[in-house]
């Protein structure tokens, strides 16, 4: 003789939002979760975190005969002839992007196989079962008499005026999709680097702080920006995404956590650019600054790793390398020239990683001849 009510949502606002029939597939469907996630957070409107019940995707699915009907108006679907199109099923509370596909995928292949054995499939809510990675009948769907629908007396009708869209509009900021596009265009990015770093608007406003003081590096060299963007923004973007997303992970940090500034880290990458250290130190150094922040240049100098660039000290190493790797130089004057990438390595570690790899290169061919 009593009723129990869990308040444990209570005050948290719902928004929903459906999509039209347009997603053909799982991966699709999950790519679409990821965009609207994204979009959410750049505008700070949640977390959007599925595994924290802060979003979730209701998949609506059926399939259909190839050919027997077609779009309508706004994306309707309506059956061609006399076909009678299949009931759609919906898989309830999706809790994670890989759970989506992975639903999805299951109940395209359990629609499909039950047509062809000629049962007759229902309008019905499903469940997602992670452990067993099948979906579960929760009930037979009802149409949209059968849920009585009424209107809700204390909420009056809610007019948008075309001004406050305006106003909306104007205040806007940009959001993944075209900041993706803008990073292709504008720094000559391919698209799955720019995917990357545009996913969280920390690391893409962090990677645009470290192109700015590259650029103004750049000039106080007297150099031209529009000579070396593409150049600089490109090592950047990789070694945002490739070595420092490393430190990133394997800390579970975001990059405003991180010691590192936006400033020593481009400082990083103009030593590079400027061939004052390899690729070898410049992981070095990135991985001090991670731990205790500060200047790349300091960092260099205090391990030594300034790259070696003169051509004598190099020579006598190279010179070494060669006498102690006979069969290696045999191999490359028979014609295997992928081998010099062994010598170059040796000459690497001989020179604790200081050696100029370009001209190790250039005198290793020189003396192999």
């Amino acid at each position: 003789n009593y009723t129990l009510l869990d308040f444990n949502r209570a005050g948290a606002p719902l928004l929903e939002m459906v999509t039209e029939p347009i997603i053909k597939n799982a991966a699709m469907a999950k790519k679409f979760c990821q965009a609207f996630q994204q979009i959410l957070r750049y505008l700070k409107i949640s977390d959007a975190d599925m595994e924290k019940g802060q979003m979730r995707c209701e998949a609506n699915i059926s399939v259909q005969e190839e050919g027997k009907w077609k779009y309508e108006g706004d994306c309707k679907i309506i059956p061609l002839k006399d076909y009678k199109l299949n009931p759609k099923t919906e898989v309830k509370n999706i809790n994670s992007f890989k759970s989506v596909e992975k639903a999805i995928d299951y109940e395209i292949k359990r629609q499909i196989e039950a047509l062809e054995k000629g049962e007759l499939l229902v309008q019905e809510t499903r469940g997602w079962d992670e452990n067993k990675n099948i979906t579960v009948r929760q009930r037979i769907k009802e149409s949209s008499a059968d849920y009585r629908y009424f209107p809700e007396p204390d909420i009056p009708p809610l007019i948008i005026q075309d001004d406050w869209i305006s106003d909306i509009n104007s205040r806007l900021i940009e959001l993944p999709y075209a900041k993706k596009e803008r990073f292709m265009l504008q720094y000559n990015l391919n698209p799955e680097v720019a995917d990357v770093l545009v996913m969280d608007k920390m690391i893409a406003d962090w990677t645009e702080e470290v192109i700015s003081e590259l650029r103004a590096w750049i000039l106080a060299n007297n150099d031209t920006w529009e000579r070396q963007n593409q150049k600089l923004s490109k090592m950047a973007a990789d070694w945002i995404t490739g070595e420092l997303f490393k430190h990133l992970n394997s800390n579970n940090q975001n990059i405003r956590e991180a010691k590192i500034t936006a400033e020593n880290f481009a400082e990083l990458i103009a030593l590079i650019f400027g061939e004052k250290i390899n690729s070898s130190a410049g992981q070095k150094i990135l991985e001090v600054m991670y731990q205790e922040g500060g200047d790349p240049e300091k960092i260099m100098e205090r391990l030594g790793l300034r790259q070696l660039d003169d051509t004598t000290e190099l020579a006598r190493a190279v010179e070494k390398i060669i006498t102690e790797n006979p069969d290696q130089v045999t191999e490359y004057k028979k014609g295997k020239t992928n081998v010099i990438q062994f010598l170059i390595g040796k000459t690497m570690a001989a020179t604790g990683g200081k050696a100029n790899p370009k001209i190790v290169a250039e005198i290793l061919k020189e003396k192999m001849i």
